[in-house]
């Protein structure tokens, strides 16, 4: 047995009975220091290091910053000083859109949010419905980990700048005159900022959406806010596929043991998913009250929805079978291409990279590089470029021989390179409003 003694560690033969154990730092059988340790750290562990108290633990004390009573911390909620308008919109009175936001690299400017806005043109009904900007915090950091909301001095200043500029697209009218921007104080986190936003909502469906997520095409909303508020069904959440979860059945299986098929409700197409993605989706607000915001379930400060509530219902659902499924009622909208293939409904943005053919210059990246440079915002896999193909007919034709390996990699190459130079640039793919109206998001 090893014993410190000394700062220094002592081996013995035999490993000593409890009554030859040795203080640590007395070399003596009994210690009334070492006793009066153990009970102080047995007492300590059984009061509230806060306020001092034997009747709580620190976790539950009311004056904890991280009581759950006290969150989200909600700074301040800004309205439009503007007359407000009150045309009525297909959708506008059954769901409003909640967006969250937080410190991204391309602060104080608005060109990622404003593009994602610009993209509801592209969902018949979307652009009429009422809009909720959630502006999450921060923690101050030597380092920016964006994601974990910890951030420089520098990127603070940047992004308290970006939340102003909000605030004044509000006021003069650059954003719907009904939206509502949620300043909360302290980094909350995705799941108490969408708690915190839903306090804001009045209707009774609400799209859950991100500050970088783009959509791409419609999928008619009016039809899927019949089917979810259809009580003769279980479809209780419907979120928009990205490319990497496009075929979900094949996921389903493969990851997590459960076999889900392609459903259609009213003309839709869905498809179950075993897990609730952060990504956007539509549900109801009283779903969301009584389902993920519940009083059993508990969220910290900087939790997702995705890597709490999310787990926990995937994991129910690989133990009990989709028979647990029903009362969560998660599906996936499939969109589908003119030649019947599967197409993701929301591209993603990368607020993480995502910076202005401005800020890309000031740090001697290409101003303004073509679109496909970003995986993320690319539709197309790789596989359907089918490029592999034409490889193999101009090898073949060629007759390299020994070579093929060699020329097949030039081609390659001058292939990707047209590719890029033909395709548009990044900046210019981005939405634009074609034809401004009372609820358009212009674009100065």
């Amino acid at each position: 047995a090893t014993f410190p003694y000394r700062g220094r560690p002592v081996l013995n033969a035999r490993t000593p009975l409890k009554s030859e154990r040795l203080c640590g730092h007395l070399h003596g059988k009994e210690c009334v220091a070492c006793s009066l340790m153990q009970k102080t750290s047995l007492e300590a562990a059984r009061t509230c290091v806060i306020c001092g108290s034997s009747e709580h633990l620190a976790v539950d004390c009311a004056k904890n910053s991280r009581s759950q009573n006290e969150w989200p911390r909600i700074k301040k909620v800004v309205t439009s000083s503007l007359p407000d308008d009150c045309a009525s919109v297909a959708c506008g009175d059954r769901m409003s859109v909640v967006i969250t936001t937080s410190p991204v690299p391309s602060n104080p400017s608005t060109m990622m949010l404003e593009a994602v806005l610009n993209s509801f043109a592209r969902v018949e009904g979307l652009q009429g419905c009422p809009l909720v900007i959630v502006c999450d915090g921060y923690k101050c950091s030597g380092k920016s980990t964006w994601k974990a909301g910890k951030i420089t001095e520098d990127a603070a200043e940047r992004y308290a700048a970006y939340v102003q500029n909000l605030e004044d697209m509000l006021h003069s009218g650059r954003l719907p005159r009904s939206t509502r921007l949620v300043i909360l104080e302290g980094r909350n986190g995705q799941a108490l900022a969408v708690k915190a936003g839903l306090q804001e909502v009045a209707t009774p469906f609400v799209c859950v959406h991100q500050h970088d997520l783009e959509f791409m095409f419609d999928f008619s909303l009016a039809t899927l806010l019949d089917v979810l508020a259809d009580e003769s069904n279980d479809v209780r959440y419907v979120g928009m596929p990205l490319l990497v979860n496009l075929h979900y059945e094949a996921i389903a299986w493969q990851h997590h043991g459960v076999r889900v098929q392609e459903q259609e409700h009213n003309g839709l197409r869905l498809v179950p998913v075993v897990f609730w993605y952060d990504s956007t989706h539509i549900t109801s607000v009283h779903h969301y009250n009584s389902c993920v915001f519940a009083p059993k379930q508990q969220f910290r400060p900087g939790d997702f929805v995705e890597e709490t509530f999310g787990v926990r219902q995937r994991e129910d659902i690989m133990a009990h079978g989709m028979v647990a499924h029903p009362k969560y009622g998660t599906y996936h909208c499939l969109s589908h291409s003119v030649d019947g293939s599967r197409r993701p409904l929301i591209c993603h943005l990368n607020g993480v990279r995502f910076l202005t053919p401005e800020q890309r210059a000031e740090r001697g990246y290409p101003a303004d590089p073509p679109v496909e440079f970003f995986a993320s915002r690319t539709m197309v896999n790789r596989k359907q470029r089918k490029v592999r193909f034409i490889l193999d007919l101009v090898a073949a034709f060629c007759g390299s021989g020994d070579r093929e390996a060699k020329v097949r990699d030039v081609i390659a190459k001058q292939l990707n390179d047209a590719r890029m130079r033909s395709c548009a640039t990044a900046s210019s793919s981005l939405p634009r409003v074609r034809q401004p109206t009372a609820h358009a998001f212009a674009v100065p």
